[in-house]
């Protein structure tokens, strides 16, 4: 019994101190997803593995986990709230009061309540087929929290199969998916993510940053955790969106359309930015310019393959990378259908 006490009183000496707030609340969800990723290999090794497919199952476990560690540090555990009604994202759409809810939030409770941390969890979509505009969506809504300082941080959980995780990052990679800790990568914030976000007299992020704090990927399920951050830069409601994704994509990196000096794996780098670019431009429902974008990453997509004798790797990664466009083509052509029946003729001519 001495010595378990004793290595409790370890790993709360090394914790960071609650007052010191970031770096304590980053440790604990750290700690957390980590103990919830091995919890859920176990699960699945119980045959739980159909539990998965709800959200409400995975945010149980993480609740679960978070006051483990708190009860083991001898802190408060009701500083854990779970689905937080918080009159920030309250909002307006057609006469009736829509109230969304914040997963997860640690809070601090004395002397007075203050919101500390909000962190938002993946939510399935249907089965294992994943829906990145629910993600977008909800890092916009972190974003939109921070930024109106309901909160101070804000951190996304992201949890499902490695198929999940690779068709959300369009890498098919498995050694470049474990080594991307630490990455940071910027999201415009499009009209649909805003949909969901209070937008009288309050600010909307036009921008916002994900940066990988911790990845474990594993075949039967993989988890990710990302902190948000709102760029300063706003935009409302009379902005379009067509001319902000141009404006966003002019800050990028210079795509490359042949392989050159930077070689057969960064031309695949180029061509799965390209086929982001193009996601970015169908979530915005701008289906003529995305149909223009898609041509574009076909084209790279051809070079890619007949220019250059690929390995079987880079064969895999670049069928991979084919198929996505395939799903994009089909979206953006039932797209140009719904908004336009009489251009079914003109499009299937322009193949």
């Amino acid at each position: 019994m001495g010595e378990e006490i004793a290595k409790v009183r370890a790993i709360a000496a090394n914790y960071p101190n609650i007052s010191d707030h970031y770096n304590y609340s980053e440790q604990l969800l750290k700690d957390a997803t980590m103990a919830l990723h091995g919890i859920i290999l176990q699960d699945i090794k119980l045959g739980k593995k159909e539990l998965l497919k709800d959200s409400k199952f995975i945010q149980g476990r993480l609740y679960e986990t978070l006051t483990y560690l708190l009860s083991r540090q001898g802190k408060d555990v009701e500083q854990v709230i779970l689905e937080h009604d918080h009159p920030k994202l309250k909002y307006l759409r057609s006469r009736t009061i829509i109230q969304p809810k914040i997963d997860l939030v640690l809070a601090k409770r004395k002397p007075e309540l203050v919101f500390i941390t909000a962190t938002m969890l993946r939510k399935d979509s249907s089965g294992y087929h994943p829906d990145y505009r629910s993600v977008r969506t909800d890092m916009a809504r972190l974003a939109y929290l921070v930024l109106e300082r309901a909160v101070r941080w804000g951190f996304f959980i992201w949890a499902g199969t490695l198929e999940e995780l690779r068709h959300w990052q369009l890498c098919y990679n498995y050694e470049e998916l474990c080594k991307a800790e630490g990455t940071k990568t910027s999201h415009i914030v499009l009209r649909r993510d805003a949909m969901i976000l209070p937008r009288v007299g309050h600010p909307i992020p036009a921008f916002y940053q994900c940066r990988l704090v911790l990845n474990r990927i594993a075949p039967e399920f993989c988890v990710r955790l990302y902190r948000v951050e709102p760029e300063m830069t706003m935009w409302e409601d009379k902005d379009d969106d067509e001319k902000r994704l141009k404006e966003f994509y002019k800050m990028q990196s210079q795509l490359h359309t042949g392989y050159g000096m930077w070689g057969i794996n960064e031309q695949i780098r180029n061509v799965r930015g390209q086929v982001a670019k193009v996601r970015e431009y169908v979530h915005a429902s701008l289906f003529d310019h995305a149909r223009g974008l898609l041509m574009m990453a076909r084209v790279m997509f051809t070079d890619l393959v007949v220019v250059k004798t690929l390995n079987a790797k880079e064969i895999e990664e670049t069928d991979y990378l084919k198929t996505h466009m395939l799903e994009l083509r089909k979206e953006i052509e039932e797209g140009i259908r719904r908004n336009n029946p009489s251009s079914e003729e003109s499009s299937s001519s322009d193949e």
